[in-house]
């Protein structure tokens, strides 16, 4: 609930409330990237050196939710108010980065290899009925509002805090296993070769690197378009992200499903497929209820790229070094998720809102017949027997 509020109305706390500017609106989505980044660097040399998970976790966590405040508490009376929320947005992503590569590798501790895939599905169903149940509400409250009133969002963010801090509290109750194997690893720079050495990893890595940044790419511009162009109030944003989250909560079971009968890579090109159409729908109309079927549409895919981007990457990844792998995919996809939106800012100066959008959805495309191009090859084999056969 807590990131679901935060992440779905900060950008109309920026744009109607606060009057951002385009460029804001980009660094909205590019300085989170920036400071995960370094976080990501920090987290690959630190969390392969911790025994257990839990308590790391559960601090970095906490000190995100904390700074939730600091996004109630900037001083509005500036003329920096804009900018100050989105720095206060960019400092939360620290402690959050961190806190999301301990949980990772807590989690692949707990779950074994064979359950992931059901497991996440689950539990991707739970929590994103929690959290569209918090974004329902949150929509219909501020509709009885001035939009450009800023006093709602304050107490909207100091709410997150205060969910955020019950989510502290059940993260806390994991009990995490002690084993005589656990042992701190020194840092060996090594470690970092040897990775990238291994060829299913390193291929993983590149690949969904090449995908996010076409992902990533239109994240600001849709924002921009739904509300400046479409003029979306924070109901209609909720029901956006509504429609989004439900259709992930019908689909994630299934998803996971279908990965464990066919393969989570040909099912994470397939997902990436339908995902890529969705920028180019997007401009298609402004129509407030159009949008809301689009979003629907994205979130059947969302879904299985969301639940299948960190399943591979741990089937990918060598057990041995996972918690290392985990951190440097994080640093990898840091630097993507900085210079993406940027990029889609600056083709939005130079071309119309259109062109971007369709250029985002060609490059996920692209990004996603790469995670089908091993199943092109089996394909292709096949072909080639049976016609030699014949």
């Amino acid at each position: 609930m807590a990131t679901g509020i935060v992440s779905t109305f900060v950008p109309l706390y920026l744009i109607d409330a606060l009057h951002a500017s385009h460029q804001q609106i980009a660094l909205l989505n590019s300085l989170p990237a920036l400071t995960g980044l370094i976080a990501s660097l920090l987290g690959a040399l630190w969390i392969p050196r911790l025994t257990l998970f839990r308590t790391f976790s559960v601090a970095t966590i906490f000190a995100t939710r904390l700074t939730y405040l600091l996004l109630a508490l900037v001083p509005l009376a500036t003329p920096y108010a804009a900018g100050l929320v989105v720095d206060a947005n960019a400092l939360a992503n620290f402690p959050q980065t961190l806190g999301n590569l301990g949980w990772q590798a807590l989690i692949a501790k707990l779950i074994p290899s064979s359950m992931r895939e059901s497991f996440f599905g689950r539990r991707n169903v739970l929590i994103t009925i929690v959290g569209l149940a918090g974004t329902i509400v949150t929509g219909a409250l501020l509709q009885f509002f001035n939009p450009h009133a800023k006093l709602p969002y304050q107490a909207v963010f100091v709410g997150a805090f205060l969910l955020g801090a019950i989510e502290v509290w059940y993260l806390a109750r994991h009990r995490e296993p002690v084993r005589s194997t656990d042992r701190p690893r020194p840092l060996e720079w090594s470690t970092f070769g040897d990775l990238w050495r291994h060829v299913p990893y390193r291929r993983y890595v590149l690949l969904a690197a090449f995908f996010n940044f076409g992902w990533q790419m239109s994240w600001p511009l849709f924002s921009i378009f739904q509300i400046s162009t479409a003029h979306a109030t924070g109901l209609w944003v909720g029901a956006f992200t509504m429609a989004t989250q439900a259709a992930e909560v019908l689909t994630f079971a299934w998803w996971g499903m279908k990965a464990r009968l066919h393969g989570g890579m040909k099912m994470l090109g397939i997902a990436g497929l339908g995902v890529s159409l969705v920028p180019i729908l997007t401009v298609l109309s402004p129509n407030l209820w159009y949008l809301t079927g689009v979003n629907f549409f994205s979130g059947i895919f969302l879904s299985g790229v969301t639940l299948l981007l960190f399943t591979e990457l741990l089937h990918a990844s060598p057990p041995s070094d996972r918690s290392t792998a985990i951190a440097f995919y994080n640093v990898v996809l840091g630097v993507v998720a900085f210079v993406a939106p940027e990029v889609g800012i600056v083709l939005l100066r130079w071309i119309h809102m259109e062109d971007a959008m369709l250029i985002s959805t060609l490059w996920r495309a692209a990004g996603s017949l790469f995670f089908l191009a091993p199943l092109i090859g089996t394909i292709r084999s096949r072909i080639g027997q049976f016609s030699a056969s014949a």
